[in-house]
């Protein structure tokens, strides 16, 4: 299956454009079909996953859509209402009580993902982690934690790190230097986590490209870390959903959809690949940083 919250994006962008293109408000669109701004922007955001084939021709009723879009509008709410029923059966669900509920969210997003490029400013990104690397973060972020929650954190790590042997699936990471020599539970963890990069960036569809040190050009640091996710065509509705950036925080999260932000975003990635090594010096740099740790 393609995913368990694609559809119910695409549905959202697709009624966001059909209601723009009305001259209506959120708010204005709202009271048309008789629901509350709130859930109307769910609607939008693709997080209101309860959407009946009713509700889509009052909608297409009041925005004037044509006979294509609205049969379009209407395989993608069987396809909302499909991937619903499935949510119970995804990978990551027998570790939910372990897993924050706004990153609940994005588990979701990123099982279904084609392709992610990570930048990631403070730490080595999550489908990139090695064991002990993780282990010292979950100790660090909840010091109280038993030692079989942390197996379960550790356990639901391996269940996502599955998705890198997809060959269907392309991750791209461009991790500072600085991130590289964050001492992380210590020398041994640090190089044990190091050669871990070394190993996963030797799988034909994982790049990993380091940021040196001294360089004058800010673009990264301007950003600030995201996940840039892209996504493939729908099965049924033959639509591809569109990408996706994921803003990560201690305490939530945040999505953005919109697409002149979305542009924003694009348009950053290969003005930051340009200050990036090559895979080469990148692989150089990882091992001299480990036979550091390792004296």
């Amino acid at each position: 299956m393609a995913s368990p919250i694609l559809a119910s994006l695409t549905l959202g962008r697709r009624l966001q454009k059909l209601r723009e293109r009305a001259g209506l408000s959120e708010y204005a669109m709202a009271k048309a079909v008789e629901m509350s701004p709130q859930t109307w922007g769910r609607l939008e955001d693709g997080v209101k996953q309860n959407v009946q084939s009713m509700l889509i021709n009052a909608i297409c009723d009041k925005l004037g859509a044509s006979d294509e879009e609205r049969q379009r509008l209407l395989v993608l709410a069987d396809e909302v209402r499909q991937e619903r029923a499935a949510v119970a059966n995804v990978s990551w669900r027998s570790y939910s009580g372990d897993i924050r509920r706004y990153f609940e969210y994005y588990l979701r997003i990123e099982e279904a993902a084609r392709s992610i490029i990570y930048l990631h400013l403070n730490l080595i990104p999550g489908l990139l982690q090695a064991q002990d690397y993780r282990r010292e973060l979950a100790w660090a972020d909840i010091p109280q934690r038993s030692s079989s929650d942390v197996e379960n954190v550790l356990a639901l790590l391996r269940q996502r790190q599955k998705r890198l042997s997809d060959p269907n699936f392309e991750l791209e990471a461009w991790l500072p230097e600085a991130v590289l020599r964050q001492p992380v539970g210590g020398p041994r963890v640090m190089e044990d986590q190091l050669r871990h990069l070394l190993e996963v960036g030797d799988l034909p569809n994982v790049t990993i490209r380091a940021i040196p040190h001294g360089l004058t050009n800010p673009i990264a640091v301007n950003t600030g870390s995201f996940n840039f996710l892209t996504f493939s065509m729908l099965a049924n509705s033959r639509l591809t959903p569109p990408p996706l950036v994921f803003l990560d925080g201690y305490t939530g999260s945040t999505y953005i959809t919109a697409e002149d932000q979305i542009a924003k975003y694009r348009a950053t990635i290969p003005a930051i690949r340009r200050i990036t090594l090559d895979e080469g010096p990148t692989r150089d740099l990882i091992l001299t940083i480990a036979r550091e740790f390792a004296s």
